[in-house]
């Protein structure tokens, strides 16, 4: 509760510091000075500070987290809208990355220093560098523009309707609905951002869970359990992985955070209408109660 309180004083007071204000961007270059004042008083920007901030955590604390600047919609609204779909990319970008690593550190550690632990070490040090938006843009041009196997981006196909919305996952909802065609639609348009997503957290606890696995294997218990006749396949799943294993899975907890950090390049790139997406727009338009319910609601899930 400390945490999500600093969180709500920090983002309110730093959105308030930036040189713009919304009412004028929002009404426009040409409007008038009663019009930017009407569009102030609506939203309570012509009030004190220390009042704007009391009504902002009143409404916290019984749930309101106000209404958009932009749209004049309630804030949560809009996350009931938006969030679903950012949960469904990070749990797909979450499994990948977290099956994938580990497989990659299990290949790289049966052969220390051969050709497959140089190509994962190679891609661990390119992976944890390169930026996710550079990334993105380059899945876009080589597997639509080139190869034409994904889509562009968005989360479903614009020229077909997408399904009832049951519970906002649309993996989910096209299962519930017996659509294996649209199942595959939304799972093609899931692939590039997730690959996008996941690389870099990939090949860091591909890294160091490899250097993890090398550090039990040379401990004595493990040249014991090779002088019982183990082979090397029983050795590495069932002794190194599983020893290795306890601090890796708290830094994959931690890099759920960084997920959520890098979906917000990531949806921008591939317009997926998710919460990324959403604070984006509430940075360009100065949409402040989006951009404090975005930060919030990422805090707690980081928290969760």
């Amino acid at each position: 509760m400390l945490v999500l309180v600093l969180v709500a004083i920090i983002t309110f007071f730093l959105s308030r510091v930036v040189p713009a204000d919304p009412a004028a961007f929002l009404a426009g270059q040409n409007a008038s000075e009663e019009a930017v004042a009407a569009i102030r008083a609506e939203h309570g920007l012509d009030q004190p500070l220390a009042e704007q901030f009391l009504s902002y955590a009143g409404g916290l604390v019984t749930g309101n987290l106000g209404t958009s600047i932009r749209t004049r919609r309630p804030v949560a609204q809009d996350m009931a809208q938006f969030l679903p779909a950012t949960l469904e990319l990070l749990l797909v970008s979450f499994t990948v990355y977290v099956i994938l690593s580990l497989s990659l550190a299990i290949l790289a550690v049966r052969k220390p220093g051969g050709a497959v632990d140089g190509a994962v070490r190679l891609f661990t040090m390119l992976g944890t560098g390169i930026p996710v938006f550079w990334l993105g843009m380059a899945l876009q041009f080589v597997f639509y523009y080139k190869l034409q196997w994904f889509p562009l981006g968005a989360r479903f196909p614009i020229r077909e309707i997408a399904p009832p919305d049951v519970t906002g996952f649309l993996l989910i909802d096209t299962l519930w609905l017996g659509r294996f065609d649209l199942f595959l639609d939304a799972l093609r348009h899931l692939v590039l951002p997730t690959i996008a997503l996941a690389t870099i957290p990939m090949a860091m606890i591909a890294r160091i869970t490899r250097n993890s696995m090398l550090e039990v294997l040379g401990s004595d218990y493990i040249r014991t359990a090779r002088a019982k006749g183990l082979d090397n396949e029983q050795i590495i799943m069932r002794h190194a992985l599983r020893n290795a294993l306890v601090p890796i899975v708290t830094i994959m907890g931690l890099q759920f955070g960084t997920l959520l950090g890098g979906a917000v390049l990531t949806e921008t790139v591939f317009a997926w209408p998710g919460m990324g997406r959403l604070l984006f727009q509430g940075i360009v338009f100065r949409d402040f109660p989006v951009v404090q319910a975005v930060v919030m609601i990422s805090a707690a899930i980081v928290i969760f």
